[in-house]
């Protein structure tokens, strides 16, 4: 399973530095995980000693991808999944409400990375990340288990022509516990 991560992990990096010197290749990448593990209590959890771990790891699967922006709901647990990676990098968050209204939510959130030069990284949640795809012109993919927490999907935005979707994992592989 490592090596899996490692060679998908490995396809990013490498593909991300062509994508930018090529705007034909992409002209935007988007990627996007779930929140990390959370603790069981309250509405807005903050991530337990595994979510934090994978928050690091993060960091540590995107190398040096070239990130302009990282966008996360109003939920600790979605801020906390970015914070290192943010805090590494120097880039700007955006906190978008989830609110009441998913699609209205869903729309704002594509809104503002079609709006943003560069790439972006997204933390979602299991319903609302593959929604987000789809909004951005990306496959149709099932909304994401609940014990699901090690999926990190890269979507390739060319300014021409269809979008692409790679799905690869980072971080401790899932083990089906919240």
């Amino acid at each position: 399973m490592l090596r899996l991560i490692s060679i998908g992990l490995f396809a990013l990096v490498a593909y991300l530095p062509m994508a930018q010197a090529n705007p034909a290749i992409a002209s935007k990448t988007v990627i996007l995980v779930r929140h990390a593990e959370k603790a069981d209590q309250g509405r807005d959890p903050s991530l337990n000693d595994a979510g934090k771990l994978r928050a690091q790891a993060l960091v540590e699967s995107l190398g040096d991808t070239p990130l302009s922006l990282a966008i996360s709901t109003q939920f600790k647990r979605t801020q906390e999944t970015l914070t290192p990676l943010i805090t590494a990098r120097g880039i700007p968050l955006v906190v978008i409400d989830a609110g009441k209204d998913l699609d209205k939510h869903i729309a704002a959130i594509a809104d503002k990375v079609m709006a943003q030069q560069g790439n972006v990284i997204i933390a979602g949640h299991s319903n609302t990340v593959p929604l987000i795809i789809k909004a951005l012109r990306g496959p149709e993919i099932p909304q994401l288990r609940e014990d699901e927490y090690d999926n990190l999907f890269i979507l390739s935005l060319p300014q021409d022509g269809a979008s692409s979707l790679i799905k690869t994992q980072y971080g401790a592989t899932s083990d089906n516990t919240q």
